[in-house]
């Protein structure tokens, strides 16, 4: 049984021998060993294997072995491209807004064109064209051109009824430089400025010939062809604030605005005005227009003009609205300066119309006080004493339209009476506002269910502000009175101050100094000639300032002294 098993054993041994020194001889083979393979077979001993099955033999001449060969020329090339490809430096030949970056890296390139812009800026290179005139949008020359096509209205004063001293300050404030402000409208060029993205300019450059899956000979040209010189140059940006406010200063000059239609009053019957259409730049259509026109190609726009319609019209004053207050000052004593201010700024306040809930801001309204901004400068008080302002006057406009409001029965969100009294006004019934920085303002609200409109003009040197809506919404009360009562007063007090340089005759005051109130205001209403009720508006304080005057302090010597004189 065993010697049955054994056998078995090495029937099988043999057979996987066989196939090994088959396998051997396929690899000798395919190395180009046929010698060694025919060794290896005769070296095993025939006495430990079982003969191996017949095998064909396969020819040498049919087994092919082949090695790629290299393209030395293509991987030169590939080579001198990647060399190209990935450099961290610009091209040369390269140039970003003019300025050769060549060998530089972005950091290099960068720092250079932010030197060379802010050296030497890139200007807008366009013209607006109104049919007649050309102007630059870069604002060069333009205050020159404009102020040829509108002369501002100015009125001598009453030489009788003007203090000299104010209209000396007045001339020598306005040989006066402008002062220096934050406020950015002052500060900046009228001109349309440009962004320029630096940034995207350099990388822009520096991607030049990156990609090198373009054949060699197409990518050596461009290189080649940007080594003889190559301008990135994407086109600016415009800055956006800067166009609207040169289409707002143009519009100041072209812009016919429309006519109102008004009321006013002759022999005791209401007289209506007709309006008329007004003609201005369209500045939505303008501003597009700027917007797609390259700000370097030196186009010329034109500028699109469209109607102006008035905002008031006969039929709706005769429909809706009725005079609900007015009331009316004098500036015939002012200087022609604080004329000037007062009819501009009644401009900008005539024809507002105000939805129910609105409430009006004479700061909004008429804007920063600045000479650049179309003011002139005149008598304004401050801390007790008058001083020169650009927009001098404007507290005139302030405290006529404040009183109109009463009347109207607006409701009135804020208001604060002057340091010291003013002369066009009662104590108690002015409002003070100021620009620098928008603090003191006067605002009222529109409390009624309708629009109300703000009518504000100037017939001579009697300023005019009205206030139409709908009537009085109730049946208690059909008119107002507003009336005023001191409750107290202070005396000026005359305070010295000493120059030791001047001899104790001299005496000069630099202050007049203002007397101190406290004043009380009220609002009657009244149906028909029955008061129905009073509502306190508060108490109004006036400062007292004292008088300044400047006295020396050196003692004189006598005149008839002739101790040590020679007889």
């Amino acid at each position: 049984m065993s010697t049955r098993k054994e056998k078995k054993l090495n029937i099988v041994l043999g057979a996987c021998a066989g196939v090994l020194v088959l396998a051997g001889g396929l690899c000798v083979l395919l190395l180009g060993g046929e010698d060694k393979g025919a060794q290896l077979v005769q070296a095993t001993p025939e006495t430990t294997m079982t003969p191996a099955p017949t095998v064909t033999e396969i020819p040498q001449a049919n087994i092919v072995v082949s090695t790629p060969e290299v393209d030395l020329v293509a991987e030169k090339h590939r080579q001198e491209m990647e060399a190209i490809a990935i450099r961290n430096i610009m091209l040369p030949g390269t140039t970003v807004y003019g300025v050769n970056v060549g060998g530089m890296s972005r950091d290099e390139a960068k720092a250079a064109v932010e030197e060379r812009l802010v050296r030497d800026p890139l200007i807008v290179n366009l013209q607006l064209s109104d049919g007649t005139n050309l102007y630059p949008a870069s604002g060069e020359g333009i205050d020159t051109l404009l102020a040829s096509t509108k002369v501002a209205q100015e009125e001598e004063e009453d030489d009788d009824a003007v203090d000299p001293a104010m209209k000396a300050a007045e001339a020598a404030a306005d040989t006066e430089p402008e002062p220096e402000t934050t406020d950015p409208t002052d500060t900046e060029s009228i001109g349309i400025r440009l962004n320029i993205d630096v940034d995207k300019a350099v990388t822009e450059a520096f991607s030049l010939m990156r990609d090198m899956n373009v054949p060699y000979d197409t990518f050596m040209l461009q290189v080649q062809q940007i080594a003889s010189g190559k301008d990135v140059a994407p086109v600016p940006g415009y800055d956006i604030d800067s166009v609207n406010r040169f289409i707002e200063y143009l519009s100041e000059f072209l812009d016919t605005p429309a006519v109102n239609s008004s009321i006013t009053m002759k022999d005791n019957q209401i007289v209506y005005t007709l309006e008329a259409i007004g003609q201005g730049i369209d500045r939505e259509a303008l501003v597009e227009t700027i917007l797609n026109t390259d700000p370097l190609s030196g186009k010329t726009i034109s500028i699109p003009i469209h109607d102006l319609e008035p905002t008031i019209t006969q039929e709706m004053l005769q429909s809706k609205f009725v005079l609900r207050g007015s009331y009316t000052t004098s500036f015939s004593d002012s200087t022609k300066n604080r004329k000037y201010n007062i009819r501009f700024g009644a401009e900008k306040i005539n024809g507002i119309i105000l939805k129910p809930g609105d409430v009006f801001s004479a700061n909004d309204t008429l804007g920063t006080r600045t000479r650049k901004n179309g003011w002139k400068n005149a008598g304004a008080y401050e801390s007790g004493e008058v001083v020169q302002q650009a927009g001098g006057g404007v507290c005139q406009l302030s405290s006529t339209l404040y009183n109109a409001a009463l009347y109207a029965d607006m409701e009135i969100v804020e208001r604060r009476n002057h340091s010291m009294p003013v002369h066009y006004v009662d104590r108690g019934r002015d409002a003070t506002i100021n620009s620098v920085g928008n603090i003191i303002d006067f605002k009222f609200r529109n409390n009624t269910s309708s629009d109300v409109i703000i009518m504000a003009y100037t017939d001579g040197n009697i300023l005019h502000m009205e206030i139409y809506g709908v009537p009085f919404e109730t049946d208690e009360y059909d008119r107002i009175e507003i009336r005023t009562k001191q409750r107290g007063s202070v005396s000026i007090k005359t305070v010295y101050e000493y120059d030791d340089s001047k001899p104790a005759s001299y005496s000069k005051t630099i202050t007049k100094g203002s007397k101190g109130y406290t004043v009380q205001t009220y609002k009657d209403y009244y149906l028909g000639q029955t008061l129905v009720k009073t509502d306190d508006l508060g108490i109004s304080k006036y400062t007292m300032f004292p008088k300044k005057v400047l006295v020396g302090t050196i003692e004189e010597s006598s005149s008839d002294d002739d101790s040590g004189a020679v007889g």
